[in-house]
């Protein structure tokens, strides 16, 4: 049975909390790691066979792989396909790349290329899965035997937003902020200053590096290190100190090699110079308050508060147009069609309700556990560790409530106090009557799956919700992308106008190009896809004829297509999916049954 001890069976709040072999101690993560990828491996088998991607993304992703091992420069991460000739500077870090690159490479020559490609894309979601599973585990064995381990692991299977970022083909760059998150929330539980802050600062870095969309967390981090020199004044901020130096060093350094001084300009959906300037006085002003060792909090708080308007006059400085956020300045056309349809970046209650349930109601479990270890902590460092890892687990709690692909960071940070509360919970229950226990037993069920119970309410509710994303008569809304691919690549290369999720799909599969993708910085593309699919037929074919555009490719299934139809009924989608081609376009046969429809430009 697990300790109920809630500093740990070692009760002092520091590491050893498990007896026996090392390999025994990891068994219960090894033993949930095959389990899950197990399970993901036999529900996604027809997808993983068709290479049918889940996100455009990870098919655009796959392409940019590619282009690298062809020669690409490492430092140009343009997608020269999109929006051509001048294509598109993409955001994307090539530190994801690395890992999928190098596995390609390695299995190349024993699987050839489509069967390395196929392998790494079911290989690295499923070792990135396992790298958190091991950081989890080893949290939990910080303080926990192998039974709070266990569960915490299978509770994280049950995140469904956890899990989908470590899905065969998901080869995104999600999966990687969590696992850095974790290693800079282990950094936290360290009981060195110096280590702890250093592991924080260079994951923080990492994960910076590769998104920006981490930076809220990371203003997290930071905060909760700076309150720990606030409450403990004889430790002089050695915690803002490492991890403060770590990020600003490792930021020079990541910058440096995956942008190198191909791209100066400053961005602000990218680490840039002007964040590395940020990030440096940051550094300095810490390394200033940590020589100056005021006696008073007051003093204290000044400092910090002149080191935070002073980094955050360093960015909207320099980089004003970053004050409103990456998509201030947007088209309305592209803010109005597209922007709403991310719904993994949008707050929670644009999600669906079962999902919606997991985002708002999915870390409480953690978070009561959380609240208990620290209120029944044994010791001091034990007691200081659990308080800030409510407080991080608080911050991203509330991140992942406004951006809903950052709740599974949430939920990650959760799970091992949640694994403590749940068996707390069970000892508590066993003692209760029969009644007192289902009662019990069915509110952590509740707890655990939140989303289980809103969506059979849903389902009660609206039976026809289920059809909801098919087609008319209740046919998938899907169209086989690999034979109409296939029928493509022995075409000769042109530009071809696709709905804009459509377009990673035409890459991935042949050489031809597109005009756009649902990718930010090809935004004047986006407005052009999105106007031309909307327009009259003399308003569209100006827009093809401007982007070099020779061929239209529609998939009539996908409902988004429809509401362009709907939204204009005279508009060049509601002509092509009623089958009233303009006079300036013939049909052409590309491949009978895939269920995609094409026309070439004949004028």
């Amino acid at each position: 049975m697990a300790t109920l001890y809630p500093s740990g069976a070692n009760r002092s709040g520091g590491a050893g909390a498990v007896a026996g072999p090392a390999m025994m101690a990891w068994r219960p993560v090894l033993l949930c790691w095959a389990i899950l990828a197990a399970a993901m491996i036999a529900l996604k088998a027809p997808q993983i066979a068709a290479m049918q991607f889940g996100d455009p993304d990870d098919a655009l992703r796959l392409v940019q792989v590619r282009d690298l091992l062809a020669g690409q420069s490492w430092f140009d991460v343009h997608q020269y396909r999109v929006a051509a000739p001048e294509g598109v500077a993409m955001h994307w870090s090539r530190l994801v790349d690395l890992p999928i690159a190098g596995m390609i490479l390695l299995l190349r020559p024993l699987l050839g290329t489509h069967g390395a490609e196929l392998t790494t894309l079911v290989a690295v979601p499923l070792l990135t899965l396992l790298c958190v599973l091991a950081l989890m585990g080893r949290l939990a064995m910080r303080y926990f035997d192998r039974e709070v381990t266990m569960l915490a692991c299978l509770g994280l299977g049950l995140a469904l937003p956890v899990l989908w970022q470590f899905t065969p083909l998901r080869i995104d760059h999600h999966a990687w902020q969590i696992v850095l998150a974790l290693v800079a929330l282990l950094g936290l539980h360290s009981p060195d200053a110096r280590r702890g802050g250093s592991m924080i600062g260079l994951s923080l870095a990492a994960s910076l590096a590769i998104s920006i969309e981490g930076m809220p967390l990371t203003v997290v981090f930071l905060a909760v290190c700076a309150l720990r020199g606030l409450r403990n004044p004889a430790e002089r901020f050695a915690w803002l100190l490492a991890a403060t130096t770590a990020l600003a060093t490792a930021s020079v350094m990541l910058f440096l090699a995956t942008r190198g001084t191909y791209d100066l300009a400053t961005h602000c959906d990218a680490i840039a110079p002007v964040h590395l300037a940020m990030f440096g006085w940051t550094a300095l002003g810490v390394a200033a308050l940590r020589l100056a060792a005021p006696r008073r909090t007051g003093t204290s708080l000044a400092g910090l508060a002149l080191i935070g308007a002073g980094a955050a006059t360093i960015l909207l400085g320099a980089a004003p147009q970053c004050r409103s956020g990456t998509f201030a300045t947007f088209d309305p056309l592209v803010i109005r069609f597209w922007l709403p349809s991310v719904a993994e970046g949008m707050p929670f209650w644009h999600a669906k309700a079962h999902l919606a349930a997991v985002i708002v109601a999915g870390p409480l479990l953690g978070l009561a556990g959380a609240w208990r270890l620290w209120r029944h902590a044994e010791s001091a460092a034990a007691r200081r560790n659990w308080l800030d890892h409510l407080l991080v687990l608080i911050g991203a709690w509330l991140i992942g409530l406004m951006v809903a692909r950052a709740s599974a960071t949430a939920l990650a940070f959760a799970a091992v106090p949640a694994a403590a509360q749940v068996t707390w919970w069970s000892a508590e229950m066993r003692k209760a009557s029969p009644l007192r226990r289902l009662a019990g037993y069915g509110l952590i069920a509740v707890l655990v799956v939140p989303g289980v119970p809103v969506a059979l309410a849903a389902g009660l509710i609206s039976p026809a919700a289920a059809g909801a994303h098919g087609t008319a008569d209740g046919a998938p809304a899907t169209c086989n992308f690999a034979q109409a691919g296939a029928a493509l690549d022995h075409l000769p290369p042109t530009d071809i106008l696709v709905p804009l999720d459509m377009g990673p799909d035409v890459l991935v599969r042949s050489h031809q190009r597109v005009v756009a993708t649902g990718h930010h910085r090809g935004a004047a593309a986006m407005h052009d896809v999105i106007a031309a699919f909307l327009a009259p037929s003399a308003e569209a074919h100006a827009i093809m004829r401007a982007r070099h555009a020779t061929m239209v490719m529609i998939c009539p299934a996908v409902s988004r297509q429809s509401v362009y139809a709907k939204i204009a009924p005279n508009g060049l989608m509601a002509r092509l999916v009623a089958n009233r081609a303009p006079e300036w376009l013939t049909p052409v046969n590309l491949a009978p049954g895939s269920g995609l429809q094409a026309w070439r430009v004949v004028s």
